[in-house]
């Protein structure tokens, strides 16, 4: 409640909703101790899953119509489909993306709605505009081409000789995100098989071809996973599969068997039908649930902790770190986490950080069974030293690679990044300096997150390396006092983490640029007391921090403003009430939309089980801040 302008807030309701809570985040707990929410960007998964599964002549009947039988319920009134749940309107290629499906799984039973589907296509500027729209990285002209509805000779063809030159390959690997590279060899193999250039039987025929089919054979087999994936993802494991075989590697290759098993054990079948998820995120829920549990009162030595922790110790990996994604000398090749337990190709530094954070806060008092205390600390001890070896030269980190071309201070991703691959004096602006978006480069968002971990663990601004990334987060400080957020979506959120990071390192919070950042976030506070940001904000900076209020985003900015001293300020105390007025009786809160980012600003997904640690983390804190 508030009076005379001030928030007072009852502790004995706030105790019984984090008990709630607690309770809540229990009975979602899986069997082997971990926790999972699927990642939800809409239907283009299951299409273009469909689509490659159907090219490579493995698609059964029963999932093609189950598949075609989902996808029709999801089409909106005006013939379109939505690049993301939560996306205001319709999308090109997404569109085009299910018309190519549902062309091949289901072309009679879904007469109607592939009609209206071409019908928006056609409205967009037709297959022309989906051509177009390769160049802002929208892939789905492959999807046509493969399902026939487009010319193979409008597909994107990069040049295969750069590939083949030593300096030229090393060159872009040091400017280059390693995904750019698979998925431009990719596309490449595809429209020269599709354009019959291959010949009869589909093999390479000149020299030149051979070699790189072969150059990027060795890429693909690099990074593909054991499990048969490329990033634990649909949407990239699907765009490499007609690659291999483009390739000429038969459906019974290794490479494409495990791709084939990877990619149908996604599929999940309901009364809609069949669908694929984008990918799962068990790692970092696992870690941010056992953190808030924690937070929360509950104690390390509860054997259900215990059964978590051994999960994510059993998740670090152990093999080495492809080492075009970290050059650093002497810098460690194992000890880092992916996002889901397969990726062991793609470990990073924000599910790395993540981890610390859970293995620090369930070491912090003594409690944990011996046992399990010598396992968590090994294992902490490993990825803290990988972590360490993945910081950026700038000071911060990015995601997967190290020392890709730095970020300069401002937004990235306003709009779409075009890449022109017929105009060679284009093309080659791009090799020589690309735009940051196409690389890795250390982020405000994650290094806030990282140094959360590693101060969880007991590092400290004595730390040369947490004093370089204090100097990073520093030069990237807007005026507004605000941070930009790659992962997250977008400005609170990175304000919130870098705050939380801050604070852990034992960073001075009374100087003035982090007394802006605690400004920026005080200034955005909604008049119900919570807060909230569309993903508009990225087209728009002048949006930052604006939008309606979502539980799971205030969670996470009020933890940033408790952790940073501000637990007794009126803006806090009206989000803890915001929060108790929201929480539904199963202990839960609304999801409310808010969206975490994979390209903006265009491709997001709904990560549904923020909402259900941020906000007890928040008020766990607010109790722990007032003993």
């Amino acid at each position: 409640m508030t009076l005379a302008g001030e928030s007072v807030v009852d502790r004995a309701a706030v105790r019984d909703a984090i008990d709630r809570a607690r309770e809540m985040l229990w009975r979602s707990q899986r069997p082997d101790g971990s926790w999972d929410s699927p990642c939800d960007m809409g239907v283009a998964p299951t299409a273009q899953v469909l689509v490659v599964l159907h090219h490579a002549g493995v698609l059964s009947p029963a999932d093609a119509a189950d598949g075609a039988r989902w996808l029709r319920a999801r089409q909106e009134p005006d013939g379109s489909y939505r690049s993301h749940p939560t996306a205001p309107g319709g999308d090109l290629g997404t569109t085009a993306s299910v018309w190519a499906a549902l062309h091949l799984c289901a072309p009679e039973d879904s007469s109607g709605t592939i009609a209206a589907a071409r019908s928006y296509v056609e409205r967009q500027g037709g297959t022309e505009a989906v051509v177009g729209a390769f160049a802002r990285g929208d892939p789905a002209v492959v999807y046509l081409a493969l399902a026939g509805l487009a010319a193979p000779e409008e597909l994107p063809c990069p040049p295969m000789l750069p590939a083949l030159l030593p300096p030229v390959v090393s060159f872009m690997e040091r400017r280059f995100h390693a995904g750019i590279l698979m998925v431009s060899g990719a596309l490449t193999l595809i429209a020269h098989r599709l354009r019959g250039d291959w010949g009869a039987d589909g093999r390479p025929p000149s020299q030149m071809a051979r070699r790189f089919a072969a150059r990027t054979l060795t890429l693909l087999a690099t990074f593909q996973n054991r499990d048969g994936s490329w990033n634990a993802n649909t949407v990239q494991t699907a765009l490499i599969l007609p690659a291999l075989r483009a390739a000429g590697l038969p459906r019974e290759h290794p490479m494409v068997a495990r791709t084939v098993a990877w990619l149908e054990s996604q599929c999940v079948r309901d009364a809609d039908g069949l669908h694929l998820d984008a990918f799962g995120s068990p790692v970092w829920c696992t870690a941010a649930n056992v953190r808030a549990l924690i937070a929360a009162g509950e104690s390390p030595a509860d054997p259900r902790i215990a059964s978590a922790l051994g999960w994510l110790v059993a998740c670090q990996s152990q093999i080495e770190q492809p080492a075009v994604d970290n050059r650093n000398p002497g810098a460690p090749r194992i000890g880092g986490w992916a996002f889901q337990p397969g990726n062991e190709t793609m470990v990073d530094n924000d599910d790395t950080g993540a981890v610390l954070t859970a293995f620090g806060a369930t070491l912090s008092d003594g409690t944990l069974p011996p046992d399990t205390a010598r396992r968590v600390a090994a294992s902490r001890d490993r990825g803290r030293d990988w972590l360490l070896g993945m910081q950026n030269p700038d000071g911060g980190w990015s995601a997967f690679v190290h020392a890709l071309p730095a970020k300069r201070p401002g937004p990235l991703f306003t709009g779409p990044v075009e890449v022109s691959l017929d105009d060679p004096l284009a093309a080659l602006r791009t090799l020589v300096d690309p735009p940051r978006e196409l690389g890795d480069p250390s982020t405000e968002d994650l290094t806030g997150r990282v140094l959360d971990g590693l101060g969880r663990i007991g590092l400290t601004t004595a730390s040369p390396a947490v004093q370089r990334a204090i100097g990073f987060l520093r030069a990237q400080q807007f005026d507004h006092g605000g941070f930009w957020g790659r992962w997250t979506v977008n400005y609170l959120a990175s304000t919130a983490c870098v705050l939380e990071g801050l604070a852990r390192v034992g960073q001075d919070m009374s100087e003035p640029w982090v007394r802006r950042a605690i400004g920026f976030l005080a200034e955005r506070q909604n008049s119900d007391g919570g807060w909230g940001e569309l993903p508009d904000s990225y087209r728009d900076p002048a949006m930052a921090g604006r939008g309606p209020s979502m539980p799971p985003l205030t969670g996470l900015v009020l933890t940033g403003l408790i952790d940073a001293g501000e637990a007794d300020s009126d803006a806090v105390h009206r989000g803890i009430a915001y929060l108790l007025g929201e929480q539904g009786a199963d202990g839960s809160w609304p999801h409310a939309d808010w969206l975490q980012a994979i390209v903006p600003p265009d491709t997001f997904y709904i990560l549904a089980e923020a909402a259900k640690h941020y906000p007890v983390e928040a008020l766990a804190h607010y109790l722990a801040a007032g003993r």
